[in-house]
């Protein structure tokens, strides 16, 4: 934009030279000196800006052009419909460059130098020519239209510049859910949009990443995932823009960029998504590639209009955030053949280390069971020991099967393990848990062993920092979410609130879940902990 506003200062300059000079009457030295000053200052702005050292402040350039055109008019009445035609150049180029207010700002000031002449002899010139006066008021007064016109191309380049911005900052390092998150917080920051939607394939397990203004970036869930793909599946593989309207509404509602047709059906499917995500209007950008599609870009809006210049912004960016999209996927799937080949090694070393110590006390205590008679009192207590030694072995070679295996088809490991400890942990510290959840719980192994983990952990909080006596653990899913609920009865016991307590290494792996963690006192006495997963 400067380089371009450089070299139009410069052709200014030198039609003004050739216009003033090459008229019948000659313009004094004053107007003389000041055009050529101003032609060789635009041509130094311009040599600057090509030689990559652009002077600071490059909107007062625009102030300096205005005061210069004024001038000119209070030095010369000749050639004054064309000087007043000056005016409009910088002043739609600093509402492209720096917004319309600037620019109308500028064109006000221009406005009443115009107008006011300092006394020159303007006015009297024009006041003599009726068709002058009428076609130099005229042009005067589209000077701050001009600003107003100018708009569509200022918010053009913002939204580029702030495509741009977001280009820049986005890493594939950081995975797909970061490169997601991140990209949805930022176009919906710099968009002012309600809502801002990445939906990408589900059918490849890629995630659909939504933000609103009460929201930061996330993963919705699988079923609203599944609502966005089916109402997106009529758009075609160009930009579009719509407005939820009445039926009997006379303006189009919905406008693809570029021009074609919109397919039957579309537009009660776009208001069905806009009614979906509580906005009044929608901007839609395929992302796409070789003619496939890769996932749709998605704008809400609250205002009942078309943003032509999202569209168009976003539509140019497309094929760089794809880029850049399918590269955090490379990462995650790296990650995850590298995390697996890590598993399976970690579970060889532990089957041919870890588990033939066990598997040696399990021997020698079922051999010492055979050695005591069944009337022996010591007989009970040593079979006890045998059948704790089995259940350890036996959930030792199921980890070890888990990380040798990786995340295999879901199953019902995580109920039986949990329940199995909840004993332990009661005979062992004479805590009272009680666990309500359902028979089956479906997840996968890699998850099941996590959260067997976080509940464990959760136990040994309580049992650490509360004092509490009483436990009641809560497991379900709901909607594609793992909810565990863990309430203990530590402010009962001591009469008043307990202490708080945010449990870091709890937090640290939820977040490498992607969920979300939240500690409360629900009866202002007891501590309870929610954590909320999504599968």
């Amino acid at each position: 934009m400067r380089r371009f506003s450089a070299g139009m200062r410069v052709i200014v300059a030198m039609l003004c030279m050739l216009l003033l000079f090459g008229g019948a009457q000659a313009p004094g030295a004053a107007a003389a000196g000041l055009l050529l000053t101003y032609g060789l200052w635009a041509g130094h702005i311009l040599w600057a800006e090509a030689s990559g050292r652009p002077p600071g402040r490059a909107l007062l350039h625009y102030w300096v052009d205005v005061t210069w055109t004024a001038a000119m008019l209070h030095l010369t009445a000749s050639a004054a419909d064309m000087l007043v035609i000056t005016l409009v150049q910088p002043v739609v180029l600093a509402s492209i460059g720096y917004g319309v207010h600037r620019g109308l700002q500028l064109a006000v000031y221009a406005a009443l130098a115009v107008l006011l002449d300092f006394g020159g002899p303007l006015i009297p010139a024009l006041t003599n020519d009726r068709a002058s006066t009428l076609s130099a008021l005229g042009v005067l007064a589209l000077v701050p239209a001009a600003a107003l016109l100018a708009r569509p191309m200022s918010v053009l380049r913002q939204r580029l510049a702030l495509v741009g911005d977001i280009e820049a900052q986005l890493d594939p390092r950081r995975g797909l859910h970061g490169v997601a998150a991140h990209l949805v917080d930022q176009l919906r920051a710099g968009t002012g949009a309600q809502v801002v939607a990445l939906v990408l394939p589900s059918a490849s397990g890629s995630p659909a990443m939504v933000a609103s203004v009460d929201e930061p970036g996330f993963r919705s869930s699988a079923a609203m995932h599944l609502r966005m793909e089916t109402l997106l599946a009529q758009v075609l593989d160009s930009p579009l823009t719509h407005v939820r309207r009445r039926r009997w509404h006379p303006a189009r509602a919905t406008h693809v960029i570029g021009g074609g047709a919109v397919p039957a059906g579309l537009r009660a499917g776009l208001d069905m998504l806009a009614e979906l995500l509580d906005v009044r209007a929608l901007v839609v950008v395929p992302l796409t590639r070789y003619q496939r599609r890769h996932g749709c870009l998605l704008l809400g809006l609250s205002e009942a209009r078309h943003r032509h210049q999202d569209a168009i912004a976003l539509a140019h960016a497309a094929p760089e955030l794809l880029r850049i999209v399918e590269q955090a996927t490379l990462v995650d799937q790296l990650q995850d053949e590298s995390a697996s080949h890590e598993r399976a090694r970690i579970g060889l070393d532990l089957h041919d280390s870890a588990i033939q110590p066990y598997l040696g006390l399990k021997y020698a205590v079922e051999s010492l069971a055979l050695r005591i008679a069944p009337d022996n009192p010591a007989r009970a207590e040593v079979d006890t020991l045998a059948v704790l030694v089995n259940g350890e072995v036996a959930a030792l070679r199921e980890l070890i099967s888990g990380l040798r295996t990786g995340n295999g088809p879901g199953d019902n490991a995580l109920v039986p393990a949990v329940r199995r400890q909840v004993r332990r942990f009661a005979l062992l510290f004479g805590i009272d848990v009680e666990i309500d959840c359902a028979d089956t719980l479906t997840t996968t192994r890699a998850l099941a062993d996590t959260l067997f983990h976080m509940v464990n952990e959760a136990l040994n909080n309580i049992r650490k920092h509360s004092g509490a006596r009483r436990v009641w653990i809560r497991m379900s899913i709901d909607a594609a979410t793992f909810r565990l609920v863990v309430r203990d009865d530590a402010g009962s016991l001591l009469g008043r609130p307990a202490a708080p307590f945010h449990p870091k290494s709890l937090a640290e792996r939820t977040a490498e879940l992607h969920g979300s963690l939240h500690v409360s006192q629900p009866d202002g006495l007891n501590t309870e902990l929610l954590i909320l997963i999504p599968l």
